[in-house]
């Protein structure tokens, strides 16, 4: 995969998934945003700079075991990983694709855990400097999320620190909307992105960005035109 179809699917990704982040972080998302003293607002920027540098952090650490010598892993493991990777992006465009409803749910399984770490945050409350800010967004990204760690196994997938870095500063900038957002902002912002054609057609991209990368090679070989030809290079 390439550095720009990394950004889009990590963009992607993020933007649409970031109901299940709203699902799952929303009180936290309250809690410290609560903390920020009148008219330092700005303070907030330093939750998202913390959180994303824990899932780069993350994902790079991901990306070096998908970089072991090739003498480490089976000859056959480039394809497997081809074939993985293309699977896992299908998967999140099937999880950008359903209805608000289980998108929702699968944030609300996760709900009774981070409200067992709001002890954790407030001991590092009130939000008093930018410092302290990013501090508390570092402990917020390494909190267990099943979209995040969808996005890490295709940075093991990838196997190249500047796709993994593109995918998830991509995928992280794509939440911020939701997260940073507030009140009426927050509504009208989840209702625009929960548009089912929207959604769809996000979904659709993701899709065809996967099954292009899991059978790229096979596809080319067998249709054997140039449009076939210019998709499967999009993505290589």
């Amino acid at each position: 995969m390439n550095v720009e179809t990394a950004l889009l699917t990590g963009l992607l990704a993020g933007l649409f998934g970031s109901t299940h982040c709203l699902g799952m972080c929303g009180g936290i998302v309250g809690l410290l945003h609560a903390q920020i003293p009148s008219g330092r607002g700005g303070l907030a920027i330093g939750f998202h700079l913390g959180r994303v540098s824990s899932y780069l952090a993350i994902g790079l650490l991901a990306t070096g075991l998908g970089m072991l010598p090739a003498a480490a892993v089976p000859e056959a493991a480039p394809q497997v990983m081809r074939w993985a990777l293309g699977g896992i992006i299908v998967l999140m465009a099937v999880y950008i694709a359903l209805p608000s409803r289980f998108r929702d749910l699968t944030g609300q399984l996760a709900a009774p855990l981070t409200r067992r770490m709001m002890p954790v945050f407030s001991k590092f409350l009130p939000v008093e400097s930018l410092d302290n800010a990013i501090g508390l967004g570092l402990l917020w990204g390494l909190l267990p999320c099943g979209l995040l760690y969808t996005v890490v196994a295709t940075a093991v997938m990838l196997a190249d620190p500047l796709a993994t870095t593109a995918m998830i500063l991509a995928f992280g900038v794509g939440t911020v909307p939701l997260l940073l957002g507030g009140g009426l902002v927050m509504l009208k912002f989840r209702s625009a992105i929960n548009r089912p054609g929207l959604r769809w057609t996000a979904a659709a991209l993701l899709a065809t960005t996967g099954v292009l990368i899991a059978a790229g090679p096979w596809l080319s070989h067998a249709i054997d035109h140039p449009w076939m030809q210019f998709l499967v290079e999009c993505v290589s």
